[in-house]
């Protein structure tokens, strides 16, 4: 367990005062990791006032089934021995002393409610003992709940009856991206910081040292400080010895909240003893690549043994405005830019990140024109018509219009400043294309936003499309998008998976008929217990047209959801 420092005690504690999550409401619920945690009420069932919390759990507001019966333990060692298993959710959380304990037991059950703690009455660990918070760690995965807490008075009879707001598992924390920001270490001790930008940062984290290739939780102090909208995270450790100055050392650290619901790990800092000043740049290159569409730079770096990453940087002015276009590894010696237009002149650099994560060497700046006979050819702009979450990926689908491009290129960023993704997507003169981006994970969807342009190889370019951020799921109820389109004599349809979000549904049925969507000739049905969000016609007609209708099927049976698509006439078989 790792080593708090005495003031970061006081700190803490103070935070919690202005922390709302501690200041909850009676018989309000929050996520953990392995459930749902239940803040009962103020009144301690120690049989001052009340004897006991008795919890029940539906999942229909109709239906309740009794989980739990909470009371105050009757001693001080059984009630300590709460504490402790309270205290494996809550690694991070301080406690007082035994004697400060003992103390703090007697004045709850004399008191009867949570006025007579004071401060303490704060830390979670001390609530689940007392018997004003439970933890549900029985709530099923994929469920949405919701709780009614019974306050049972020493007579036996009803006090009050409170129900919570609804919850939902599984849940996953989401704080601002945490970066490796600096270290330093010498013999006898090793200091990494790490930092991360913004206003939802994490309020605890643990740090991780890896150990054999495995991580196991690094020994040492930490602390947490915000300068602005920025948070640094640090570890120290004192205890190294000379051994262990003299291998590479590797950190990483965990960020959760106060509920240990953990977010996303921070990179790993790497802490060598690398001598940086003996490597430098020689025979850097650059050149127009018109048959691959791009600028190429090469370069060699004289010892590659200390590089972790090469990054590239370009501008369009041999001073100023260079930005980061891409990280490659130590072991490549070139980058293909193909982010460029015609008659633009580019310059660049590469900046040396060591393997204890400093930036160090840095090459020459190199330019390079692109001439206006490298793309002769002007392509239609493409229509991205739909961008969104779908079975946990971000799917895009893009009508081409032009039959001359041979591949899209995906672009993605921030909006107004997007960059091109490093695999382009072939057309094959396809009338619709659909692409899935799986590598950003879902949580970081708010604020991306995507685009794409037609290319064809060494040629012809496009105009960028217009820029599309992903779409939101919407109603759990509804479909937001369903899409029919031709494809090589088959028809693909896709739409929006609302099972994923919405457990009263439990399967698709796909139908089709031809004509317009008003036409009365028959249904046919093509598929039922479908649970994909996706499905490909291979027995359309060439020259029909149909109309397909996409049904939701709900846990009852019934599909009082319907959605319809037509597709364009004449398809090509």
């Amino acid at each position: 367990m790792q080593k708090l420092f005495y003031p970061i005690f006081f700190t803490f504690c103070l935070m919690c005062f202005n922390e709302t999550v501690y200041s909850q409401a009676p018989a309000s619920v929050k996520h953990g990791p392995l459930g749902v945690f239940i803040f009962l009420g103020k009144e301690i069932p120690s049989g001052k006032s009340i004897v006991s919390y008795k919890i029940e759990r539906s999942d229909d507001s109709v239906h309740w089934k009794m989980i739990a019966e909470v009371k105050t333990p009757s001693g001080f060692d059984a009630f300590r021995a709460k504490v402790e298993k309270a205290k494996t959710f809550f690694p991070s959380q301080p406690l007082p002393p035994k004697e400060k304990l003992n103390e703090l037991y007697s004045k709850a059950v004399a008191f009867g409610n949570t006025d007579s703690l004071k401060g303490m009455r704060l830390l979670l660990p001390i609530k689940i003992a007392l018997g004003i918070m439970y933890y549900d760690t029985t709530a099923p995965p994929k469920n949405t709940c919701r709780y009614r807490i019974n306050s049972i008075k020493t007579s036996g009879d009803l006090l009050q009856s409170i129900v919570t707001d609804t919850i939902s598992l599984p849940y996953h924390a989401v704080y601002d991206t945490i970066n490796y920001n600096e270290s330093s270490y010498n013999q006898n001790s090793v200091m990494v910081k790490w930092k991360s930008m913004g206003k939802n940062p994490a309020p605890l984290f643990m740090v991780y040292k890896f150990k054999n290739n495995v991580p196991a939780i690094a020994t040492g102090t930490t602390a947490r400080f915000s300068i602005n909208d920025t948070t640094y995270y640090t570890y120290t450790d004192t205890t190294l010895n000379k051994n262990d100055a003299a291998k590479e050392m590797q950190y990483f650290i965990l960020p959760y909240d106060y509920y240990g619901n953990s977010g996303n790990s921070s990179q790993v800092a790497v802490i060598t003893q690398d001598n940086f000043n003996k490597g430098g740049f020689m025979r850097n290159h650059i050149s127009f690549k018109p048959m691959l569409s791009g600028i190429q730079v090469c370069w060699h770096f004289s010892d590659p043994f200390t590089v972790k990453t090469f990054e590239i940087y370009r501008s369009e002015s041999e001073k100023i405005g260079f930005w980061k276009l891409s990280d490659v590894a130590a072991s490549d010696t070139a980058f293909l830019d193909q982010q460029i237009w015609p008659e633009k002149t580019y310059y660049y650099y590469i900046q040396v990140v060591a393997k204890a994560g400093k930036r160090t060497k840095q090459s020459p700046v190199l330019m390079a024109k692109v001439p206006g006979i490298g793309f002769s050819e002007k392509l239609n702009v493409p229509a991205l018509l739909q961008v969104a979450m779908a079975d946990n990926r971000i799917r895009l689908i893009v009508e081409t219009k032009d039959t001359a491009a041979t591949h899209l290129r995906i672009y993605r960023g921030e909006k107004g400043a997007l960059v091109a993704l490093p695999n382009l997507v072939e057309i094959n003169k396809s009338a619709f294309v659909v692409f899935n981006d799986s590598s950003l994970k879902p949580h970081y969807q708010v604020d991306v936003f995507y685009a794409v342009r037609n290319e064809k190889n060494g040629s012809g370019i496009s105009n960028l499309s217009e820029e599309l951020p992903v779409a939101s799921n919407g109603d759990s109820n509804e479909a937001t998008y369903f899409y029919a389109y031709p494809d090589k004599g088959k028809i693909e349809l896709y739409w929006d998976d609302v099972l994923i979000r919405n457990n009263n549904y439990v399967s698709y049925s796909l139908l089709r008929q031809y004509g317009t969507a008003n036409s009365k000739t028959p249904l046919m049905v093509l598929a039922e217990n479908l649970t994909l969000s996706s499905f490909t016609d291979t027995n359309a007609h060439s020259g029909n047209q149909y109309t397909y209708i996409l049904r939701l099927v709900e846990k009852s049976g019934n599909g009082d959801k319907t959605y319809k698509v037509t597709t364009p006439a004449g398809i090509e078989k």
